[in-house]
């Protein structure tokens, strides 16, 4: 048996259309950034396998069954598919990508207001909605206004690209944080009336699939922006 959220329609529409669209996301940020169409689709076509499993892990509460060690497998989620872009970054990277398609992801951050509708639903406490649904939201109005306001310029400044990667990772450590210390385990600080259950489906696939992704698009953002000869790629890729 699955133990789901009992969530509000919305939630589920919003979350799993962001799951299936993130393989074709990828796509168009290599396709669109004149880099290979064919890696852009092997990158996107891993992400979409790696979503089919955490949906599996979310729907089968596997971390919630294994206890102690469970809280290990956000960080981990999160860190992994990063770790694998930096140790093979020559290859992702060999040809440079837009910042407007990889800044244009955070945009997608928004989604993360359902977190606010099911603690409106009493199925997630305030002290993590809060933090994690508002700080999505900011991140995605950011990365908004930074592509409107270099819409017709030939390249994003750097300064605004670290703008929106830093308040980024500032919500990624304060939702974690938040998340961490609310749920129940020897690591709880916070003891809301409101059991901390966002890693029931459909809301943990958040955590467990498109924060990782979004940390991905992180990753490439910022490596894109240290490469050698970055303003002249800057120039191709706008």
């Amino acid at each position: 048996m699955y133990d789901l959220m009992q969530a509000h329609p919305m939630t589920l529409i919003i979350v799993m259309s962001a799951v299936l669209v993130t393989p074709l996301y990828m796509l168009c940020t290599y396709v669109f950034s004149g880099a290979s169409a064919r890696k852009g689709a092997l990158i996107g076509s891993g992400f979409l396998l790696w979503g089919a499993v955490m949906t599996w892990f979310c729907l089968a509460g596997i971390v919630q069954d294994m206890g102690p060690l469970g809280s290990l497998v956000v960080p981990v989620c999160w860190l992994l598919p990063s770790l694998i872009l930096f140790i093979w970054r020559d290859w992702f990277l060999s040809e440079p990508l837009s910042q407007r398609w990889l800044i244009g992801l955070q945009v997608w951050r928004v989604i993360g207001g359902v977190f606010l509708i099911e603690m409106v639903g009493r199925n997630i406490p305030g002290v993590f909605a809060y933090p994690a649904g508002i700080g999505d939201i900011l991140v995605g109005i950011t990365a908004v206004a930074v592509l409107v306001f270099y819409r017709r310029r030939k390249y994003i400044a750097p300064g605004a690209v670290l703008l929106v990667l830093g308040l980024g990772v500032a919500d990624f450590l304060s939702a974690f944080f938040f998340g961490f210390t609310s749920s129940a385990g020897p690591q709880q600080l916070f003891f809301p009336e409101i059991a901390n259950n966002s890693l029931l489906f459909p809301t943990g696939m958040i955590p467990l699939f498109l924060v990782p992704y979004a940390i991905f698009f992180h990753t490439l953002s910022f490596l894109t922006w240290r490469q050698p000869n970055a303003q002249e790629q800057r120039l191709r890729a706008a």
